[in-house]
C-alpha cells in the first residue's frame, strides 16, 4: 500500500440557499487531503483492466464492485471491505441463458440480480449466470411515447426491483444523441418519456465528423444515477441536474453558479466537420472548456461532490482520436460540494492532483477512485476535512 499526504488550497469556497434564502458564508479556506494507494488481491486470477472499469457496477452500500471481462464473459465479484477478487462468475454466450456477443452496460436491480445489456435488449441474471428474463422494447408492441428507430437504453440504465420497470436514456447515437430520459414497463408494454424543463435552453452541441474514413458524432456524455429513491441526469457540458422523483415519477431541475469555473461550455462548435484533422482540433477545443465529472454520493454525510476540470490543448494530432477528455493534459481540476438538496456548499482548486479522478464513489466517508497499478486493479483514497 503506498501512502502520501497533500494539502491543498482553495481560492474561493462559499455557500448559498435556494430561491430566495440569504447567502451565508463559509470558510473552507484550508482543506488538508490525506490520500492513500490500495490494490486489489486477484488470488490466482487476473482482473481484466483492458477497459478499466467502463462496464462495471456496484452494489447498494459500495462494499462490491462487478466487472464485467468482455473477453473472457465472466463477471468479477471483487469484496472492496477485504480488497480481493471474491469470485469468478463465468456466463454463456448463447443457448438458454446466452449474454449476446457484447455487453453495453450493466447495472443491479438489487444485490442479487444483475442486468446485462446488449444493443438488441437486457437480460436479467442471478449472480450465477442464470437468466431469469429477458427485456427488449419492440416499437409495434409498447404503448404510450413513440420510440424512435434506433432508439435503445444507453449506458447504465435502472430496474425497479423486480426487474418489469426501467429507467433510463433512450437514445439512437447516431440519430438523436440528445436522448429522452424514460421509463418502461416491460409488463405494462408502455414507454414514459420525461419532460425535462428547460432542456432546449441548455449548451448542448453535436459535431458530425464525416470523411472517406471516418463517421462520427462527439457530443457531451449524459450520465443517469441512481441515490436511493432518486435518479439524476447530469452532463459533462454544464451544471444544470434533472431529479427524477421515482416516488412521484415526477422530474424536476436544479442548477448552481460555480465560482472557480464557468458553469457550463461555451458551445458554438461547428456542426459538421469534413476532415479528421478539423475534428481534432473541435475535439480540443471542446476538452480544453470545462467539462462536469458526475455526482458522487457520501451517505455518511449526506453531501454530494463533484469534479470538473480543463485540459490543456497539445497543438498537434499525434494521439488517438477518441481519446477521452479525462486522459488529455490537465489544465485545472476543481471539486465542488453540494448538500443532499443540490445546493452548493463550496468548492476547491485541486489541479495540484494532477489527474481526473474516473470511477469515482464514496466508500466509508472517504472518495475512491479507480488507478492502474502496474495493471493491477487499485484505488486512490481520499479523505478530507472542512466540508
Amino acid at each position: 500500500m503506498k501512502n502520501y499526504a497533500i494539502a491543498l488550497l482553495s481560492t474561493l469556497i462559499f455557500a448559498c440557499g435556494g430561491g430566495n434564502e440569504t447567502e451565508t458564508t463559509t470558510d473552507f479556506s484550508n482543506i488538508t487531503f490525506q490520500m492513500d494507494t490500495v490494490v486489489v488481491d486477484p488470488g490466482e486470477e487476473i482482473i481484466n483492466l483492458r477497459g478499466g472499469l467502463w462496464s462495471s457496477t456496484m452494489n447498494s452500500d459500495n462494499s462490491k464492485l462487478y466487472l464485467w471481462d468482455n473477453q473472457a464473459f465472466t463477471l468479477d465479484i471483487i469484496d472492496l471491505d477485504e480488497l480481493g477478487l471474491e469470485r469468478k462468475v463465468p456466463f454463456e454466450k448463447e443457448g438458454p441463458n446466452g449474454v449476446g456477443f457484447f455487453v453495453n452496460w450493466m447495472s443491479l436491480p438489487d444485490d442479487n440480480q444483475i442486468i446485462l445489456a446488449i444493443h438488441q435488449g437486457m437480460g436479467i441474471f442471478d449472480l450465477k449466470g442464470k437468466k431469469l428474463s429477458h427485456l427488449k422494447i419492440e416499437k409495434d408492441k409498447f404503448e404510450g411515447d413513440s420510440l424512435l428507430e434506433g432508439e435503445s437504453f444507453h449506458n447504465k440504465s435502472f430496474a425497479l426491483e423486480g426487474g418489469d420497470v426501467v429507467y433510463g436514456l433512450l437514445i439512437n447515437p447516431w440519430k438523436s444523441p440528445k436522448g429522452s430520459l424514460s421509463k418502461v414497463d416491460f409488463e405494462a408494454k408502455t414507454i414514459k418519456k420525461m419532460e425535462l424543463p428547460g432542456e432546449d435552453e441548455l449548451p448542448d452541441y453535436v459535431v458530425n465528423g464525416t470523411t472517406e474514413k471516418l463517421s462520427t458524432i462527439i457530443t457531451s456524455i449524459k450520465t443517469v444515477q441512481k441515490f436511493g429513491d432518486k435518479l439524476v441526469l447530469s452532463s459533462t457540458g454544464y451544471t444544470d441536474l434533472y431529479i427524477l422523483d421515482l416516488k412521484k415519477d415526477s422530474v424536476y431541475h436544479v442548477d448552481y453558479t460555480p465560482q472557480l469555473s464557468a458553469k457550463a461550455k461555451k458551445g458554438g462548435y461547428p456542426s459538421e466537420v469534413k476532415s479528421e484533422k478539423q475534428l481534432r482540433e473541435v475535439i480540443e477545443d471542446i476538452y480544453a472548456e470545462i467539462n462536469f465529472q458526475p455526482l458522487i454520493w457520501d451517505e455518511q454525510n449526506k453531501k454530494y461532490y463533484r469534479f470538473s476540470f480543463e485540459t490543456s490543448p497539445t497543438g498537434n494530432t499525434d494521439w488517438p482520436l477518441f481519446q477521452s477528455a479525462e486522459e488529455k493534459p490537465l489544465s485545472k481540476l476543481f471539486l465542488s460540494v453540494l448538500d443532499e438538496n443540490f445546493n452548493l456548499l463550496g468548492e476547491s482548486d485541486l489541479t495540484e492532483l494532477g489527474s481526473v479522478p474516473t470511477f469515482a464513489f464514496v466508500k466509508d466517508g472517504k472518495i475512491w477512485y479507480y488507478v492502474n497499478v502496474d495493471d493491477e486493479l487499485g484505488f486512490v483514497r481520499m479523505s478530507f476535512g472542512g466540508v
